[in-house]
């Protein structure tokens, strides 16, 4: 009987462990995309220029509220640089990526042809 006792311990402890493995992973959260994380690490950046923004706007006044609109406009073709910097940047490592990519694999290439030149030599000594 104690086995009994036992082996229902243990497979009771058997189902409740995967049922809690499952449901830790059926209600784990999923992990961010590149393009959350690269939004949480620009945030404060953001946060800041937009806080200088309105500083700026509330400084420059009602009289002079064409200036403020135009630091607005200027803050907003900033924006607009820098990302268009940042998709050039992003293709041009994608090009120097995908250009060591073949330059490594033309240099195995080469490797692995000295190597079969050198084994069909050793062949041919082995042979003779």
């Amino acid at each position: 009987m104690d086995t009994d006792q036992t082996t229902e311990y243990a497979s009771a402890f058997a189902v409740g462990l995967l049922l809690g493995v499952g449901a830790a992973l059926l209600f784990a959260p999923k992990p961010p995309t590149r393009r959350e994380r690269i939004m949480k690490q620009i945030k404060p950046y953001r946060k800041k220029l937009e806080k200088r923004a309105t500083s700026a706007k509330k400084q420059v006044g009602s009289a002079v509220s064409s200036r403020a609109s135009a630091a607005a406009d200027w803050r907003d073709e900033m924006i607009d640089a820098s990302r268009a910097v940042i998709a050039d940047m992003r293709s041009e490592v994608a090009k120097m990526v995908a250009d060591a990519r073949d330059e490594i694999a033309d240099t195995v290439a080469d490797q692995l042809d000295s190597a079969q030149k050198s084994l069909k030599k050793s062949a041919k000594k082995i042979r003779s």
